[in-house]
């Protein structure tokens, strides 16, 4: 995969400038209360994505899966319930997989807008935009950490992934899950590093948060699946 940086730029861009950001937040909280938008929703974006940027959707998608699915593991082993499945000290029940279904449903339709999003729109970008919408600072320096750690994360892996690689790590099936698992711990663990660097940095330097004017395009296609969104959402 190539450095999400230079994916960003080189995206074929349907939607772009401030409206894409506004575009993808509201598509997120249609996202986030209808299921009918949820499946809505992992259509359009990964049309767009793969449009975008081809096959590095997918790279890109993978970095949060990831660190979300053990979560879902959890959820199935640790809600209580009518019994359907049970080995040894492992039981699944009914409630629990009603649970991890809705929640991976819409798991992956907000990841697949968020995974667009960031391929698409650079942190500058994106920053700017949040403050054209004049929000409180704290909650843009919550944005700008938790956007900055997935560029992070999607440069780490980058790393991690050739050095694997190169050293056999994915020959068969039981020692890539191996080492998909390493590389997770590894990965979040250096990100979380980089991110309290970036912090710190911040604060000694006095920085701002970065500017750019940018020209937005594509308000058709924007209105038109927001209007789709929005009367799936009502249905």
């Amino acid at each position: 995969m190539e450095d999400l940086e230079r994916i960003q730029v080189r995206a074929r861009k349907l939607i772009s400038g401030s409206l894409n950001v506004y575009f993808c937040l509201l598509l997120i909280f249609l996202a986030s209360i209808s299921t009918k938008v949820q499946l809505f929703s992992i259509v359009v974006f990964t049309s767009l994505g793969f449009y975008a940027i081809g096959k590095n959707y997918l790279r890109v998608l993978e970095i949060p899966v990831i660190f979300l699915l053990p979560s879902l593991l959890v959820i199935l082993l640790t809600i209580e319930g009518e019994k359907i499945f049970e080995f040894w000290v492992l039981r699944i029940s009914d409630k629990a997989l009603d649970v991890v279904g809705s929640t991976l449903f819409r798991m992956f339709a907000i990841l697949s807008i968020l995974t667009y999003l960031i391929s698409t729109t650079t942190l500058p970008e994106f920053i700017s935009a949040l403050k054209k919408l004049r929000l409180p600072t704290f909650l843009v320096e919550m944005m700008f950490l938790s956007y900055r750690s997935i560029q992070v994360l999607a440069g780490e892996l980058k790393k991690f992934e050739t050095s694997a690689t190169l050293r056999l790590g994915y020959t068969d099936f039981r020692t890539s899950i191996s080492t998909k698992s390493l590389l997770a711990r590894t990965i979040f663990l250096r990100a979380m590093d980089r991110v309290e660097k970036t912090v710190l940095a911040m604060d000694l330097r006095g920085e701002e948060f970065p500017d750019v004017a940018t020209k937005s395009k594509g308000f058709t296609l924007a209105f038109a699946i927001l209007a789709l969104g929005a009367i799936l959402c009502l249905k």
